[in-house]
């Protein structure tokens, strides 16, 4: 984060624990702002006066509270907040608006004097609504997205001076990032999985200004100058600058020697699950090969997220190898809506998992992949749907994928890191109430389902989906005598950082699903 007088301040953990520390670079040395005590802190903003804003959870473990940082001076207390919150905009060298979380799907904006201390909620509602991105337009008035009486986050802004908030676009699709430069607001909305850039001007209807190919992970405006950074599964990762609605590509970041017009893009599908629900999805397919082809099912994790438009390296390597990818948007995915994201809760979950199934038995009725060739793959949550996919179809799969994968939901709850617990418990259930469900929808109590070979993959210090899950999988199947490969990092959390474990594990990976695609075919796939 980049301030005044070109100071940076940066966060770290160590080993993917997740436990950030904040440091502050003045151009010479390095001084820690937060984090000394173990604590988890967030990274906020700098203001034109040279304040960094940040939240932690130094006070309790649990909640993050807000704090300044002044150079030279230190830290100190603003506000004692409940839950997760995240300092995002200073609107003046006093006021600033901080995202809180109410649960996942769920927040406010709150407005905190750091003088005296008040906190005022600006988006108080009823029911469920996303309020968030809030940036600056001027001094007393600022633009947000928010789902509040809708399906979809839209664009709305706000005025301090009495005037409350007003909705002025709305794309029947989420309002994602925004900026403000010169009269202009740039923001993205997700269109069925891929950004579309638009404009809007006091007194104008908001247009399109251009569409990247691929998403937009981040939209600087500012002087004079629009830079995003996009994810394209046709490039990678790269910085263009938008002009005109036209976006100029400025950087061509290294490829370890593959051309990018080696690199696959996905086209959308859609079909009927087993209650008739209509969901979507991506298919990547290789250049070569004819089909029906060998296939992986990706699952993305969440449940809470959405498979996009955007590089993923699992993809590419696998397409690469001469398979195709199915990335379904299974029920629970963000991306579709309120009512959509809803459709897993609880004793739903696992119409999720059918799902799963149809979309390969659609795209195998239609002769593009080979039923008897295909593994399914996926993490965290995605991981958890692999293991009940394996379960509920075990003669669907030659084989298996779990990476930092949930294994039973209510030993997940109980150990996962203690400021996660009860937004994890608004998804999931909670152990005390819902046990004897939870364990019903857990991949341990099916265990002895699960016929195809498995590989397994898990940080030690996942704070997220602790490594014991992976351990309890691995010792029942290994009692069972199920064969399972298991690939421990100690020196990784939720999700693989280093380059030399990441060159491991998708080695080891795709060894394993070429050996088990590769060998001899099974018999059609049908439900447990």
């Amino acid at each position: 984060m980049l301030g005044p007088g070109g100071r940076i301040a940066f966060s770290s953990d160590r080993g993917g624990d997740e436990r950030w520390s904040i440091y502050d670079f003045d151009g010479h040395s390095v001084y820690r702002v937060a984090g000394e005590d173990g604590s988890i802190n967030l990274l906020g903003p700098w203001s034109r006066d040279g304040v960094l804003a940040y939240t932690s959870t130094s006070r309790n473990g649990v909640d993050f509270d807000l704090y300044i940082y002044k150079p030279g001076r230190g830290s100190r207390l603003v506000a004692r907040l409940e839950g997760i919150n995240q300092a995002w905009e200073w609107l003046d060298d006093e006021r600033l608006l901080v995202v809180a979380s109410n649960t996942n799907l769920d927040s406010d904006i709150l407005l905190v004097d750091t003088t005296r201390g008040e906190v005022r909620n600006l988006t108080k509602h009823t029911g469920e609504a996303i309020n968030a991105s809030p940036t600056m337009i001027k001094r007393d008035m600022f633009a947000f997205a928010t789902s509040i009486d809708s399906e979809f986050t839209r664009l709305a802004i706000y005025d301090l001076n009495g005037g409350g908030w007003r909705v002025v676009a709305d794309h029947g699709w989420d309002v994602e990032d925004l900026d403000y430069m010169d009269g202009t607001l740039y923001y993205t909305v997700n269109v069925d999985g891929e950004s579309v850039i638009h404009i809007w001007r006091p007194g104008e209807d908001s247009r399109v200004y251009w569409r990247p190919p691929g998403t937009v992970l981040h939209l600087d405006a500012s002087d004079g100058i629009v830079v995003a950074s996009i994810s394209s599964p046709a490039m990678g990762n790269e910085v263009f600058i938008v002009r005109n609605m036209y976006g100029e590509r400025v950087t061509y970041s290294p490829k370890a020697g593959v051309v990018e017009e080696d690199l696959a893009y996905p086209s959308r599908f859609s079909y009927k699950s087993i209650d008739g629900l209509e969901v979507h999805g991506l298919l990547y397919t290789p250049r070569t090969g004819e089909p029906p082809m060998p296939a992986i099912v990706w699952l993305h994790g969440g449940p809470e997220s959405q498979e996009r438009i955007r590089f993923n390296l699992f993809h590419q390597l696998f397409t690469s190898l001469g398979l195709a990818v199915v990335a379904p948007n299974f029920r629970g995915s963000l991306g579709y809506g309120k009512t959509f994201v809803h459709l897993d809760d609880l004793d739903k979950r696992i119409n999720a998992v059918h799902d799963v199934y149809y979309a390969v038995e659609h795209l195998a009725s239609k002769g593009i992949l080979d039923w008897d060739r295909v593994c399914v793959m996926g993490g965290s949550y995605g991981g958890y749907l692999t293991l009940m996919s394996l379960a509920l179809y075990p003669e669907a799969w030659r084989c298996g994928v779990d990476i930092v994968g949930i294994v039973n939901l209510v030993t997940f709850i109980r150990n996962t890191s203690p400021y996660r617990r009860r937004y994890r418990i608004m998804e999931y259930g909670d152990p005390d109430k819902h046990g004897e469900l939870m364990l019903k929808l857990s991949p341990i109590t099916y265990i002895d389902k699960i016929k195809a070979p498995l590989m397994v993959v898990h940080g030690a210090n996942d704070p997220r989906v602790p490594v014991s899950e992976a351990e309890q999988l691995v010792n029942a199947l290994n009692q069972r005598g199920v064969k399972v490969e298991y690939l421990r990092l100690e020196d990784e959390g939720h999700g693989i950082s280093k380059i030399e474990n990441r060159i491991k594990v998708y080695t080891r990976v795709a060894s394993f699903i070429l050996k088990h695609l590769n060998g001899q075919s099974s018999s059609q796939p049908s439900p447990s």
